[in-house]
């Protein structure tokens, strides 16, 4: 196992140990032990309460919910899943994981589907109780768990609809989902004379060379042209799954599920993406026009748009935690020690390798440990990506301060938690940094911050774009997805950037398409981070309400969670004032690019 040594820590682990966490290997007996006590408990739980009237009174209820939160709080039911989950991220060719991920898959679901009733139970309270109960004294600590009870039972069907919706899940969606990404990690190109992973291929696009990069970015596209028609394939069955879905639980639009799963209000989503569909593409197509003047270029090309103006220095891994840990010791003791106890537990996987996924992650879940992937490639914006991802970890790990029932939260505060540790940190690094050195870290943090929210409503612009033809007309083709890509890119990126139609094959390996409007989530977090970020600047002990914030788990809406610190993320204005900071920082740009 690889170990490094980073200053205030010691020696540290470079590589996940799934064997001091979890399994020996696949083989181990304490997968099947793990297994039968989980399956167990819920035949007891089934036993207790399936054709019970549970929900007669609030007490009947309350003992309910104890139990039923005990056992969603065993970390049995998830353990073996995480486990090969883990091995596949570190090696999508690992195809005994799969074969034991599938058929716990298989196992898992039809054992969820024994639990069923008892959320549809809930859901089929009385609309006069329903309120009776969410006013109830006794059901308080219960009280916002069973509100979204209550609202996802107007989208939910029978038990039986339930159960068969569940079981073909995996393979009218996830097998499709797994299969393409399957082939983007194992398929290779030729570099250098060297046979190189597709996604360690996307890694090295931000490390070589300008003039390197269009012939790099050209091998990559001939590879996810091989694998269009797959996607196009895979992109129609997830679309035309999502409007079976939605019309089956009664859902208006394309995202409405998505927004009340994040536990946001449509309102607010909504003046999000108007706010940066207009304001937000403005100031970014300021920028690129800027840079493109500035490097004395009629259009950037696609692929060169984050090239750097200037050259950073190399940001190994071990320089890249230490400043991050002073990050992140500097708002709050804990979150240092956080970070500190994952890189000694081994729970923080750091470099790229052949088979490996690619990109970053962060994954919790109640009773077990918080594990991070990094992809670190000794640039900022490598530097960038472990503040985000530990970032998650920290808002994971606070959150477990909560009861079972509200450790878990929205993706929209998870994002908002991320970034605002990218955010500390590149603030951190700008204030001490020359004009010289700023000009080339204020370009790198603009860069980052337009990938984060324009890029991310193009996205969401280009989502909804898909589904809504697909419904229209059926099915789409490879080459109009392409061109639609295309389109949605060059809303925000403008006249200063050549986007080819083939640039629109970026549609083959971008995930965050696959799981139906997540991306939002990045734009909304960072625009409420900026804030929080500023405050924080202004008064450190505003810190105190981050705190409150990251330890507050799933307890309240999006909107009321932010609402508790003092933003008010339903008015569009807000989204404004955050993109006014960002407008700031490209005038700062402008301004430093003058003097040059």
């Amino acid at each position: 196992m690889k170990k490094t040594k980073i200053d205030g820590v010691g020696t540290v682990s470079l590589e996940w140990d799934l064997k001091k966490h979890f399994y020996t290997n696949e083989n181990d007996p304490q997968i099947e032990k793990d297994l039968q006590k989980a399956e167990r408990a819920v035949h007891a739980f089934v036993k207790k309460y399936a054709g019970k009237n549970f929900v007669r009174s609030e007490r009947t209820l309350l003992t309910a919910l104890k139990d039923y939160e005990k056992l969603q709080g065993m970390p049995e039911l998830s353990r073996a899943a995480r486990y090969f989950g883990f091995r596949l991220a570190l090696n999508t060719g690992d195809h005994t994981a799969e074969k034991k991920e599938n058929l716990l898959e298989d196992r898992m679901t039809k054992l969820g589907n024994e639990l069923l009733f008892f959320t549809l139970a809930i859901g089929k309270i009385p609309a006069r109780t329903q309120k009776k109960y969410l006013k109830s004294s006794v059901l308080a600590p219960y009280a916002y768990f069973l509100s979204r009870v209550f609202l996802e039972a107007k989208h939910t069907r029978t038990e039986a609809e339930e159960r068969i919706i569940n079981l073909f899940a995996n393979t009218s969606l996830y097998m499709w989902i797994s299969g393409t990404e399957k082939i983007v990690s194992t398929r290779t190109i030729i570099w250098k004379k060297k046979e190189i992973a597709l996604p360690e291929a996307f890694e090295m696009i931000d490390v070589v060379t300008p003039r390197e990069k269009q012939k790099l970015w050209n091998l990559i596209l001939d590879a996810l042209e091989a694998i269009a028609p797959v996607a196009e394939n895979e992109f129609n069955a997830i679309a035309t799954r999502k409007k079976v879905s939605d019309e089956l639980r009664g859902y208006e639009k394309p995202y409405s599920a998505t927004v009340q799963g994040y536990e946001n209000e449509e309102s607010s989503v909504l003046a999000l993406v108007d706010a940066v569909s207009t304001k937000g593409f403005a100031l970014s197509k300021k920028f690129y026009k800027i840079k493109a003047a500035y490097q004395k270029k009629t259009k950037i090309p696609y692929p060169n748009k984050y090239d750097p103006i200037g050259k950073s220095a190399a940001i190994p891994f071990e320089r890249a935690a230490a400043i991050c840990r002073d990050a992140f010791y500097s708002v709050n003791k804990e979150y240092g020690k956080i970070f500190d106890r994952m890189l000694k537990e081994g729970q923080i996987d750091v470099y790229p390798k052949r088979g490996k996924r690619g990109g970053a992650f962060m994954s919790s879940t109640a009773g077990l440990p918080t594990f991070v992937m990094l992809n670190h490639t000794d640039t900022f914006k490598a530097l960038e990506v472990v503040a985000h991802e530990v970032g998650h970890a920290i808002h994971a790990e606070r959150s477990k301060g909560q009861p079972v029932r509200y450790q878990d939260f929205s993706t929209v505060t998870a994002e908002t938690a991320s970034t605002l540790f990218e955010q500390l940190v590149g603030d951190t690094i700008l204030e001490n940094a020359t004009d010289k050195e700023k000009l080339v870290l204020l370009h790198d943090r603009i860069g980052r911050d337009i990938a984060t929210i324009q890029r991310q409503i193009a996205f969401f612009n280009f989502e909804l774009d898909m589904h809504t033809t697909v419904r229209t007309h059926g099915a789409m083709t490879k080459e109009e997805l392409q061109k639609m890509l295309q389109k949605h890119l060059s809303t925000y990126l403008g006249p200063a950037v050549d986007v080819t139609e083939r640039d629109g094959l970026s549609y083959v390996y971008v995930s965050h398409f696959r799981y139906g409007f997540y991306v939002y989530s990045y734009a909304y977090g960072i625009l409420a981070s900026r804030i929080m970020a500023t405050r924080f600047k202004e008064d450190p002990s505003y810190g105190e309400k981050i705190d409150a914030f990251l330890s507050a788990g799933g307890s309240d809406t999006v909107e009321n969670l932010f609402a508790s610190i003092d933003i008010d993320v339903r008015k569009k204005e807000t989204f404004l004032e955050s993109l006014a900071s960002l407008e700031k920082d490209i005038k700062l740009f402008e301004k430093l690019v003058k003097r040059k």
